[in-house]
C-alpha cells in the first residue's frame, strides 16, 4: 500500500506530521500482530507538497493519499481507519 502525506506548510500546521507519526505507529503494531493484519509493506512517501491547496478554492488541508485515492482534510483518525480497513484480515 502507498501512502503520501502531504508536507507542504498548509498541510503541516494543520496536522500532516502528526498524522504520519500515528502511521508509523500503526506500521509498529502492524509488524507485532501478524495474525489480525494481512502482511502487505506500508510505503509511506513525505512528498514536499502534493499541489491539492494550489488547485482549489477549498480547504483541503492536511492531504494524505493511500493507493492513489487523496482524502482531504485527513484526520489521524480517519486515515488509520481507512488503512487498517484495508489490511486487516478477514476471518
Amino acid at each position: 500500500m502507498k501512502i503520501k502525506v502531504c508536507a507542504g506548510s498548509n498541510c503541516t500546521l494543520l496536522g500532516s506530521m502528526n498524522i504520519l507519526d500515528q502511521i508509523d505507529d500503526l506500521k509498529d503494531i502492524i509488524s507485532e500482530d501478524a495474525d489480525n493484519y494481512s502482511d502487505e509493506i506500508l510505503e509511506v512517501e513525505v512528498i514536499k507538497c502534493l499541489g491539492y491547496c494550489k488547485n482549489t478554492n477549498k480547504k483541503v488541508a492536511p492531504v494524505v493519499v493511500i493507493d492513489e485515492e487523496p482524502m482531504f482534510n485527513a484526520t489521524s483518525q480517519a486515515v488509520m481507519e481507512k488503512i487498517v480497513n484495508k489490511i486487516r484480515k478477514q476471518n
